[in-house]
């Protein structure tokens, strides 16, 4: 595996770095570069469809271990779609036995009734997943496949199994952000005791379809008397309804501004390479 910040992160004579100040509170893990759906919005985080996926477990172990003295807490699998990696319950296994980690996964959900087997609610911290929309024709324009039935499946043996689950909802105006829309999403993700993300369209996505589809998310979540309005560019506000939490996430411009450091951390590609948190 290619770890040429490793050297950075080690050398402490020439980079002067001192492990108890540098911090990596997290390591975000890009199983696949590829995915089994064709978001029309998805500009995959900056990693081309045609990157190599060669990471193994071992791999993705040893990097682990690298970091995980300088404040490593959280360990985020994504892809393309990570319920695509073969080995993915030894991985979990794994990467438990490591240490005192929080592992989350980010999916688009519709594998999770094909590999429910290879994960568990004691191992998984918490399991996103997209679906933003709960029409079924706009659903398969959105994603350009008709797997809305098998995210739903999915969904159901999620919280039927005690996984803590947060959909991830991605406002596109015309298509989910009407009163109803937003409503409908709501309810469902009340009555499931999910937790709801609300995203805003990024920057990075082709200019075209963020001409077309993108809208102010606080406009559009006061509609519905949800005010997230703060002076604070990525500060998450969120409200709880009968317990779910709805939150919402805007484009970090900055990563300073960002809540937390939750958008701080090193990325590991699909090709092996170390990154900064904003890689594209």
């Amino acid at each position: 595996m290619r770890q040429f910040l490793f050297k950075a992160i080690n050398d402490k004579e020439n980079f002067k770095i001192n492990r108890f100040e540098f911090k990596i509170p997290s390591l975000r893990i890009s199983l696949k570069s590829n995915c089994n759906e064709k978001c029309f919005y998805c500009h995959n985080e900056g990693i081309p469809s045609k990157m190599p996926s060669v990471i193994k477990t071992g791999d993705i172990i040893n990097a682990i271990y690298s970091v995980k003295d300088y404040g490593l807490r959280k360990v985020k699998f994504t892809g393309g779609e990570p319920l695509l990696f073969e080995d993915l319950k030894n991985l979990l296994y794994s990467v438990k036995h490591v240490g005192d980690i929080d592992i989350f996964i980010t999916t688009n959900g519709t594998l999770i009734k094909k590999r429910i087997k290879d994960l568990s609610p004691n191992i998984i911290s918490k399991i996103s997943v997209s679906l933003d929309t709960l029409s079924e024709e706009k659903y398969k324009f959105i994603t350009g496949k008709n797997l809305f039935n098998d995210v739903l499946a999915g969904l159901e043996l999620l919280r039927k199994n005690g996984y803590k689950v947060e959909i991830d909802n991605l406002l596109l105006k015309g298509l989910n952000t009407n009163k109803q829309s937003l409503k409908n999403i709501i309810d469902y993700c009340v009555k499931n005791k999910f937790n709801l993300q609300f995203i805003e369209l990024s920057d990075k996505t082709m200019a075209d379809i963020h001409g077309k589809y993108y809208i102010d998310p606080i406009k559009t979540l006061q509609k519905i008397d949800l005010d997230f309005n703060t002076e604070k560019l990525n500060d998450r506000k969120f409200f709880k309804i009968n317990g779910t939490k709805i939150t919402l996430c805007r484009n970090v411009k900055n990563l300073c501004e960002s809540s937390g450091g939750r958008c701080s951390g090193l990325r590991l590609l699909p090709n092996g390479y170390l990154r900064d948190f904003f890689y594209n």
